[in-house]
């Protein structure tokens, strides 16, 4: 099997299969061909108040009804042993599903992970292989809040820079790296002269 199935899909499949084989026995017990071709009048004498022409179609007609009852209990039963085998493949497909979901994902190594993210701090070699691995360290070690708590507080300062306003005013309690004011701060005045630029178009071409 290439691909499995989710395992929910497959256990409704099975429970409605088992439902299936549960009402086809219940029908079998009910019906029981044992009943049907009881013969309580064999090995009678003659009886000459018998009238054994209207006996022999009475016999003739129940036996014709025995036969067919038979040859459908036989396709009961044919039906029933598919069931059983479509049962036993859906309990296989079921079990390799579930091993499937709970199978553990392969984790790389530490050795095997490309470090290219570099801590910013002076003095500190610490190198991750992610960008949100990073950041956790330097909130955690260098009490650098994390990427939101530093571009909100980095356009702060910004902002109050542009506005006149002490900086030291500010309850910022977190240390930013070094040099990223500066970067912070190109990156947002660009953006407004973007803006602005874009708005002087608008208006330009209303």
């Amino acid at each position: 099997m290439n691909k499995s199935r989710d395992w929910n899909i497959v256990d409704d499949e099975l429970n409605r299969k088992l439902k299936q084989l549960y009402e086809i026995r219940s029908q079998l017990d009910d019906q029981s061909t044992e009943q049907l071709l009881q013969n309580k009048d064999q090995n009678q004498e003659y009886n000459s108040d018998v009238n054994y022409y209207k006996e022999f179609w009475r016999y003739y007609i129940l036996n014709e009804m025995a036969i067919k009852k038979v040859n459908e209990l036989h396709s009961q039963n044919q039906k029933l042993h598919e069931l059983i085998g479509d049962i036993d493949k859906l309990q296989q497909e079921l079990h390799i599903a579930l091993s499937y979901r709970h199978k553990k994902k392969n984790r790389r190594t530490s050795q095997e992970i490309e470090k290219s993210y570099i801590c910013p701090y002076e003095k500190c070699n610490k190198q991750y292989g992610s960008d949100v691995s990073l950041n956790l360290h330097i909130k955690l070690k260098h009490d650098g809040g994390n990427k939101t708590d530093r571009e909100k507080f980095a356009k702060m300062i910004i902002e109050a820079q542009q506005n006149g306003e002490t900086i030291t005013d500010l309850n910022i309690n977190i240390k930013f790296p070094p040099g990223y004011l500066d970067q912070f701060k190109n990156q947002f005045l660009n953006t407004q002269q973007n803006q602005l630029n874009s708005e002087r178009k608008s208006i330009e071409q209303d």
